[in-house]
């Protein structure tokens, strides 16, 4: 891209945001247990899904189609996987704290911490369907 080109908007969109993330779960009650245990809260409830937040960021939690119950087959780490989405990462304000918290909370949130050679200390942990969620505090 030459520098100063814009890429093009949709017409009328503006500046683009993303508002939520659909998470497809193969039981839905657990899987919001499981992300109200992480701090998210619900917003909104309805015959198709739940929306839940952790400050600005949003997701959808929906249930799988019956008999469409098998869970992401995927390694917690950025290569070897699938194409697709590979993981989920938030940015929090003390990644130790939230890790120590989930941990005394009984979740499983992995390894301690770590700085990473890229600029941010994370940790990372796996929901019931097994996607990927990383936790992060950029340096």
């Amino acid at each position: 891209m030459n520098a100063g080109h814009r890429s093009p908007s949709a017409p009328g969109a503006g500046q683009l945001a993303i508002d939520n993330i659909g998470i497809c779960v193969t039981d839905l009650a657990r899987s919001v247990r499981f992300y109200r245990r992480l701090g998210f809260e619900v917003l909104a409830e309805n015959d198709r899904g739940v929306t839940v937040a952790l400050g600005p960021a949003k997701l959808f939690l929906f249930p799988a189609r019956p008999g469409d119950d098998r869970a992401v087959g995927r390694d917690l780490g950025l290569f070897g996987n699938p194409p697709g989405i590979d993981h989920i990462s938030f940015g929090v304000d003390d990644v130790d704290a939230l890790h120590a918290s989930l941990t005394a909370d009984g979740i499983d949130a992995g390894p301690q911490p770590a700085d990473q050679d890229w600029g941010a200390r994370v940790f990372g942990l796996t929901d019931p369907d097994g996607n990927n969620l990383y936790f992060l505090r950029w340096a």
